[in-house]
């Protein structure tokens, strides 16, 4: 959807991905750019979700996906450079742009080479990172690729990142390398999501559903499986819980709400489907729990839940 909103309304398109592309979306574009490294951050340098209630304090950690995404914007950059492109728009797949909020967008890059601006920011002026610090919105950016490559180099590896250093999260990060010059920037300041009213943006990100399996530190031997819906929409998911392939718990779960239970390692496998239809046809998520003791290190790494 992201593709199809900007084909054939003026843009040279590049697609940087670590999955493989379907052949019907890459004859869309100019350029499709594959990276087989998918490496994710560890844990400890990844957001997590927190939640403490008088009964129990639970920590989940996010995926270290931010790593992969400065891969991807290294891969895009780079190639644009070489290619001798001036400018450059880079914007994650969940932005479906109206025709409306494209023309404001070539606007803001008409404005950047007009007062000789090098990079068009969103710097939303009452948000602040987990830190206090400002941030630079980095699902859609713009700017010439080279002073971008001049200025700041995206790390490749987690050691790139532990040595630049980078940010808690990308979006700090940013800010934090190119703050210094944002005299020669084109700075909006409002989440793009504010800006581009006739669109769609951000769609994956507006909150979160987790479902994870996490250490147990009260009783070690009986992981817990933690359900939580922080996403925006008010239309509730539907869950169902199998045991061994045999339904065992089912749930309507609306925004703000969250479940836990406890299961012991008994070999069993326990499969969480999630979807947005109580006749289960429209699977939000799908995953499955193998309940052996050796995969209690994969339970601590995703996270803890304790009982006060």
């Amino acid at each position: 959807m992201c593709i199809d909103a900007l084909v054939g309304k003026g843009y040279d398109l590049m697609i940087t991905t670590h999955c493989p592309v379907d052949k019907s979306i890459a004859d869309k574009v100019n350029y499709v750019v594959y990276d087989s490294n998918n490496t994710f951050l560890p844990e400890h340098l990844t957001p997590y979700y927190w939640l403490e209630t008088q009964e129990f304090k639970l920590k989940i950690y996010n995926a270290g996906h931010t790593l992969p995404i400065c891969r991807n914007v290294s891969n895009g950059i780079h190639l644009a450079s070489s290619l001798k492109y001036d400018d450059f728009v880079f914007m994650e797949a969940d932005v479906i742009l109206s025709n409306q909020d494209l023309e404001l967008l070539s606007s803001y890059l008409d404005e950047m080479n007009a007062t000789d601006k090098k990079m068009v920011y969103f710097k939303p002026v009452e948000y602040r990172d987990c830190n206090g610090s400002r941030v630079y919105e980095t699902l859609l950016f713009a700017g010439k690729p080279d002073y971008f490559l001049s200025k700041f180099k995206p790390p490749l590896t987690v050691e790139d990142w532990i040595s630049l250093p980078m940010g808690y999260t990308l979006e700090l990060s940013f800010f934090e390398q190119f703050s210094k010059y944002e005299d020669e920037f084109l700075i909006i300041e409002d989440h793009s999501s504010v800006i581009f009213n006739t669109s769609k943006v951000n769609l994956f990100r507006y909150g979160l559903f987790n479902c994870e399996m996490v250490y147990n530190e009260d009783h070690p031997d009986y992981p817990i499986l933690f359900l939580a819906n922080s996403l925006i929409e008010i239309e509730p998911k539907y869950i169902f819980i199998y045991k061994d392939e045999i339904l065992v718990n089912q749930k309507v779960m609306y925004k703000g709400q969250f479940w836990h239970n406890a299961y012991q390692f008994d070999g069993s496998s326990i499969r969480v489907l999630i979807t947005d239809d109580e006749e289960k046809q429209l699977v939000f998520m799908d995953k499955t729990f193998i309940m052996k003791e050796e995969n209690n290190q994969n339970f601590i790494k995703k996270g803890t839940f304790k009982n006060k």
